[in-house]
């Protein structure tokens, strides 16, 4: 980074007074400014994920991700008293109750709150060309069998099929568990993938297509129930006949990972 090209001051050093967007050092800075805000307000960052923070006497908690800042609360005292000191300390826009967020679209409805990205769905549809392809009612054909290809493949079919790749795996961590598997079996020939590999992953697409609208649920509930599920395919891996292992955990019936 240099000087304005306006401005010469021979081989003198510039010292940077503030954090300019774009330095590699500009997220921590942010982060360190608005976890000492926070803290100031009797918030502590979760151990789980520093971005979580979580107040320490109310049930308030606060998510952020790079500048969106998102506020949860199952109660509501003094909550306007911290939204505005949230204005007076950030110059930040209101945008009222979240309807979506980084791509999570959240119809709220009497009985709970739902997540779905249909959206982004049809945005990723549309940029490989697959939104008119015949829809599907199961991830991958029973019995398939894929292996490494043996050859290195060009470079632009590489960085497609790891782009599809990419693409389905904001799904998975999104709202879509159902593709779990599947994408991280696939996801294991992104280094040099066949012509095989780009058909299965385009048939994950035409699953896809046909339950845009599928997401996860959350009913509003008193109860507190964890239950944990795990499953492996022994040695399942044609090439290396390693073992794949999987979970999942639910809490009241819902999928949280």
């Amino acid at each position: 980074m240099g000087p304005p090209a306006a401005f010469s001051d021979g081989d003198k050093v510039w010292k940077l007074n503030g954090c300019i967007y774009g330095l590699k050092q500009s997220a921590n800075e942010w982060y360190a400014l608005f976890a000492k805000f926070l803290t100031s307000k009797d918030f502590s960052a979760s151990h789980q994920d520093p971005c979580m923070f979580i107040h320490n006497h109310f049930q308030w908690y606060i998510s952020l991700y790079v500048d969106d800042i998102a506020i949860y609360w199952g109660d509501t005292p003094h909550l306007t008293t911290l939204i505005k000191d949230l204005k007076t300390a950030f110059e930040i826009s209101d945008l009222g109750e979240a309807s979506f967020q980084l791509g999570l679209h959240i119809p709220y409805t009497s009985d709970g709150i739902a997540l779905t990205q249909e959206r982004y769905i049809g945005t990723i549809l549309s940029r490989f060309g697959m939104e008119n392809s015949n829809t599907v009612s199961i991830l991958l054909p029973q019995g398939i069998t894929l292996t490494k290809g043996i050859t290195e493949q060009p470079k632009e079919q590489v960085t497609t099929y790891q782009s599809i790749i990419g693409s389905f795996m904001y799904l998975v961590t999104g709202t879509r568990p159902d593709l779990a598997y599947t994408i991280s079996f696939l996801a294991q020939f992104s280094s040099c993938p066949t012509d095989e590999h780009i058909k299965s992953a385009k048939h994950v697409f035409r699953y896809v297509n046909g339950m845009q609208n599928l997401g996860l649920f959350y009913p509003y509930t008193t109860t507190n129930a964890i239950d944990v599920y795990v499953y492996a395919d022994f040695a399942g891996c044609h090439d290396t006949r390693r073992s794949t292992s999987s979970y999942i955990v639910l809490f009241n019936n819902c999928c949280v990972s």
